[in-house]
């Protein structure tokens, strides 16, 4: 099968996902230009919002980041007015986030662009189509979460690959 470029599309999931992982990054981009939040900061709301009082380490395994990003993720929402953080009575190292009223008026107005984004993305697909590969993506990811978490798979900066240290390139 090839792609409009004319490059053939190769059938393997790794080289697929990063395809539609590019394609849906550029068009939730795009619903989100001309506007102060950018797609992180979005899905941090989402969460926020689903879960008011999440703490900060929750929501990094919810999204799947490190416990700094996730810091400086809040910070930045918080410097734009958007979200709230409070001290856990229970853990006073724990923070949890809340949105504020602006948080929850920036959700309210960027829902539907979000929503036409998302509609944008799937609209190659039947209705019956896109059910299934929401249901399908979302088991691939329950059943491979272990591999769900920052860094996975990555070397760390200046090691060396395997194939380095043999005399390979």
């Amino acid at each position: 099968m090839l792609g409009d470029d004319g490059v053939p599309i190769r059938k393997v999931p790794a080289p697929l996902a990063r395809r539609f992982q590019q394609i849906c990054a550029s068009i939730i981009a795009e619903a989100l230009s001309g506007t102060e939040i950018v797609q992180l900061e979005f899905a941090a709301l989402i969460f926020v919002s689903d879960v008011p009082g999440i703490e900060q380490w929750r929501l990094a395994e919810a999204m799947g980041i490190d416990r700094n990003s996730a810091s400086l993720l809040a910070d930045q929402l918080e410097k734009k007015g958007l979200v709230e953080r409070r001290v856990n009575g229970a853990d006073r190292r724990a923070r949890e986030l809340y949105l504020t009223a602006r948080g929850r008026n920036a959700i309210g107005k960027l829902r539907p662009r979000i929503r036409a984004a998302n509609e944008r993305i799937l609209a190659p697909l039947s209705p019956r189509e896109q059910a299934l590969l929401v249901d399908l993506l979302v088991k691939l990811i329950e059943g491979n979460s272990r591999h769900a978490r920052p860094g996975a798979g990555r070397r760390k900066r200046g090691s060396v690959s395997p194939r380095a240290q043999q005399g390979g390139a």
